[in-house]
Formats: structure tokens, C-alpha cells, sequence
């Protein structure tokens, strides 16, 4: 047998024992990366898939396997991105950061053929300055994947944004390897990126009408709803059909990450039969279609083909009844649709006749003369206009949208 063969052969072996004994079999500390007010919602939906997670600094934290954070990345309607947390130690000097990121078996963890991107974070510690953390990181891992996989490299490599040495840096819409490093009272933290694309691209928005809303984000509402898909939803604004393709996902049981690819699927440590199973799992527990009427309407002609194209990349077009129409010529009685839950997300008063206050008192208006008895989330900017619809017993719940502030005015519609 040739020489370079049974050795590239036992190399192989042996870095496929290593990855089983050091990575897949033992448990592992993970981060939930979600806003601070998803948090709860989060972390019920993740006691649904038997993971027993509690908040933490990122939204929300578990001990488990690695499949377990699979699963997360798989399932999680309302999570930004999954971490996976490597053991954290004390690092005092630069020397010592060094010695202890190259004695880290990085040749088990990350693909060296996917740039790293090194976002680095310093806090109260004697080495000061993300940007030579971000460098002493690089050079360890460097230093380690050379020694455990001689002969070959990280390509690529990425420093923090900190870092103006232009030379490193690869586009944008590159998949890189994202290593999140905290260095806090000289004791420091290293978490691995397992999602790499944002959990929020399912994959199905390729196009969108104006400023859209995160897919998460219209996850999160139905669920702070309370909508589960055995009553009728209707988006009386759809826009880019955010709200009602979430919904047909919730309600069909549909995993929302099973029309993209994560970047675990790129580690060493990622088993191709055991993911495959994980996926035929999943699809079969979908149901075939949605308990209930879903409707997405919109006075936009536009909006009403993007919805449907979305839908349609989605898997769920059969599920939504999309209907190029004014909401306030719309009547669900008329149309003899059950009550359920309304949803509304309006262009915040600009593209209303009247605008501002004056288009949510039309809104609370309609609310009372045609949808008497439904539930309703209603996207505001600001308690003013809530305060204008002027419905009885609402809540407000305060959160963020692309960094702004508003709020969702959530309850029932009563006579």
C-alpha cells in the first residue's frame, strides 16, 4: 500500500476519533443569541424541543449536544443565531492569550477552507486594546490548525471590524466562519457561530415591498398572540407576506430552517446521515395542510404578487388565500371567516390616508364595526397612536424593529 495513502488514510481516522470522543460525545455550553423582549417566547419554544435552556447574556443559554443546537438552529422561530461556547480560561497577558487559543483543537472545530471572522470584545482587563485581541486570536488559531493538520492553513482570514488592515477582509456575502471573542477581568470566552447566515433568512423572501418585517419578529407576535393555527388568521396589510407565511409555517408544523443550509453544516464535527434523519423526522411531523383559513390582503397589486411568490418559495402557497383588496372594505363576515386573529402591520401612518393618529382611529374604527369578537397585534410607533384606536383592555408590548422602538397592540376586539 502507498506510504502517503495509509497516512493521509490514518490521519483521517484518527481526526474522525478525536472529533467523536472530543466533540459529538460529550455535552457542550450553548448561546441563544434573541432580543432581550423575544427572550421569553424563546425560551418556551425551546422547552417544546426538550431543551432545557434558562436566560442568559445573549437571550438564552443550555448544556447539551451538539445535535441539540442542531435542532435550535432548526426549530427556533424567534432566535438570531445559535453559539456554541468553547471553555473559557484566564488570559492575563498577551503571551498567555496566545498559548492558550493554540492549545485549543481548532482542526476539530472549524473547515479550513471558510475565512474566520474574529469579532473581539474587552472589558476591565490588562490586555486593552479588540483589536490585538482580535490578532493574538488569529495568530493561535493559525498556529494550531498548522500543527494539527500539517501541511495545511486557514484561508482567508477575517479580523474584527475594529481592524482597518483592508488586505484581510472578504466580501460581505462571503460565508465566514463568525468567532466571537470576550475578554472580561482578564478571563477569557470564545463562542463558535453554528448558524452563519441570520435566523431570520428562511430562505423563502427573495423579494419584499418596502421596508419589510423580520421574519422573527412576525414569528414572535403570532406566538405573543397566542395563535397556535387552529382559529383564522388575517393580515389586513400584508405587504411582503411576512405574517401569513409564518403563520401557514406555525400552523402546518413546518420547521422554519428546513429551506436553508446552516453553517455547522460545514464542520468536521457534522454528520451527514444523522442531519438527513433529523430532516425526514421533521418533514413528516409537518401536517398537510392548515387547520384554518389564512388570508393576506393588500390594497397593493404589487404586494399581493410578491406575497404569493414568497409563499410559494415557502411551500405554503395552497395554505394562504392572498386577495388584492382594501382592509377597510374587507369584512370577515361577508366573507364568513370564523373569528381568529388579525394582524397588522401599516406603513406607520405614511401611506395612510389622513396618516399618523388619525389612520389608527380608521383602523380602531373598522376593528369594531367588522371584526367584533377577534383577537388583534397591531404595529404602532409610538403609545399615541395605540392610544387612537381606542380599544378597551389593551396591552402594549414594547420592542425593537430594525433598531427603532414600537409596539404592538395586542387584545380583543369587543362591542
Amino acid at each position: 500500500m502507498n506510504k502517503k495513502y495509509f497516512s493521509d488514510e490514518s490521519r483521517k481516522k484518527a481526526l474522525e476519533r478525536r472529533i467523536r470522543t472530543r466533540l459529538v460525545g460529550p455535552p457542550h455550553n450553548f448561546g441563544i443569541v434573541v432580543p432581550r423582549e423575544l427572550a421569553p417566547l424563546c425560551l418556551r419554544e425551546l422547552g417544546t424541543l426538550g431543551v432545557a435552556a434558562g436566560a442568559g447574556e445573549v437571550g438564552a443559554e443550555f448544556s447539551g449536544k451538539l445535535k441539540d443546537a442542531w435542532l435550535c438552529n432548526l426549530w427556533s422561530r424567534t432566535a438570531s443565531r445559535v453559539l456554541c461556547r468553547l471553555p473559557s480560561f484566564r488570559a492575563g497577558v498577551a503571551e498567555e492569550l496566545f498559548y492558550k487559543v493554540s492549545e485549543i483543537d481548532w482542526e476539530l472545530w472549524i473547515a479550513p477552507d471558510i475565512p474566520l471572522e474574529i469579532d473581539s470584545h474587552v472589558e476591565y482587563s490588562r490586555i486593552s486594546h479588540e483589536g490585538k485581541v482580535a490578532e493574538l486570536v488569529l495568530e493561535g488559531i493559525e498556529k494550531a490548525v498548522r500543527t494539527g493538520l500539517p501541511g495545511t492553513g486557514v484561508r482567508g482570514m477575517v479580523l474584527s471590524e475594529n481592524d482597518a488592515d483592508g488586505s484581510r477582509q472578504v466580501g460581505d456575502d462571503a460565508l465566514k466562519q463568525k468567532i466571537l471573542v470576550r475578554l472580561e477581568k482578564n478571563h477569557c470566552r470564545i463562542s463558535l457561530d453554528m448558524s452563519g447566515r441570520h435566523l431570520h433568512e428562511r430562505g423563502y423572501r427573495l423579494e419584499h415591498t418596502g421596508a419589510p418585517l423580520r421574519e422573527t419578529l412576525a414569528a414572535a407576535i403570532l406566538l405573543k398572540s397566542e395563535w397556535s393555527g387552529n382559529t383564522p388568521l388575517v393580515d389586513g396589510m400584508c405587504g411582503s407576506g411576512t405574517f401569513p407565511i409564518e403563520a401557514a409555517l406555525i400552523a402546518r408544523n413546518i420547521a422554519p430552517g428546513l429551506g436553508r443550509e446552516f453553517l455547522f453544516q460545514k464542520w468536521p464535527s457534522f454528520q451527514e446521515k444523522a442531519w438527513k434523519y433529523l430532516l425526514r423526522s421533521t418533514r413528516e411531523a409537518a401536517l398537510p395542510k392548515a387547520p384554518a383559513p389564512i388570508l393576506g390582503l393588500d390594497i397593493d397589486a404589487e404586494s399581493v404578487r410578491v406575497s404569493a411568490q414568497n409563499a410559494n418559495r415557502a411551500g405554503v402557497e395552497t395554505d394562504i388565500a392572498f386577495h388584492h383588496t382594501d382592509f377597510f372594505d374587507f369584512d370577515p363576515v361577508r366573507e364568513k371567516i370564523k373569528t381568529g386573529l388579525l394582524v397588522l402591520n401599516p406603513p406607520y401612518g405614511k401611506r395612510l390616508e389622513g396618516g399618523g393618529e388619525q389612520s389608527y382611529e380608521k383602523i380602531g374604527n373598522h376593528l369594531r364595526h367588522a371584526f367584533r369578537g377577534w383577537k388583534y397585534a397591531v404595529l404602532c410607533t409610538s403609545r399615541r397612536e395605540a392610544g387612537a384606536m381606542k380599544m378597551p383592555l389593551m396591552r402594549l408590548w414594547s420592542i425593537r424593529h430594525g433598531g427603532t422602538p414600537i409596539y404592538v397592540a395586542l387584545g380583543r376586539v369587543t362591542t
